[in-house]
């Protein structure tokens, strides 16, 4: 092993996402579906599905969620005796923490301006809040912001 591969520590997180709603079902079909996600250690991380952006912020679950996977190294049972399932799951783990992700839109700027996030909000007319998304203005692209993250931490 080279002192290159010793600097990074691997670790694995099991976290429940609740996108309440903004992601379709059929976006997630297969199971090998890219989600991008920046920064989450961070208080709002942002996670990418499949171009849709969105925005989270942590809190705290009501109860506990527990985790499954598929097991595959069942022993099948006497069916004369016992009900048979088509699939046998075996417990992972659990979490009291949840990743509450909301819909954000990313507007195209042009790109000679300096890279600084901007939020910006839709009004009505007598100047209360519209009830659209909220809309979050990048001045850098994906590849640099991942870039500057890495950097960073």
């Amino acid at each position: 092993m080279s002192d290159s591969d010793s600097d990074y520590e691997e670790s694995e997180y099991i976290l429940y996402a609740d996108f309440k709603n903004h992601l379709a079902p059929q976006e997630l079909k297969r199971e090998n579906t890219a989600i991008k996600i920046i920064g989450i250690e961070s208080e709002n991380p942002v996670a990418e599905i499949n171009g849709n952006i969105f925005k989270g912020n942590y809190d705290m679950a009501i109860g506990t969620n527990v985790f499954f996977q598929k097991d595959f190294d069942v022993v099948p049972g006497d069916p004369l005796f016992e009900s048979t399932c088509r699939q046998q799951y075996k417990y992972v783990s659990t979490s009291t923490k949840v990743i509450n992700f909301e819909r954000i839109y990313i507007e195209k700027l042009p790109q000679e301006e300096e890279a600084v996030p901007q939020k910006t909000t839709n009004t009505q007319e007598g100047g209360q809040p519209a009830d659209e998304p909220e809309s979050l203005k990048l001045k850098i692209n994906y590849k640099t912001a991942v870039k500057k993250f890495a950097d960073e931490n």
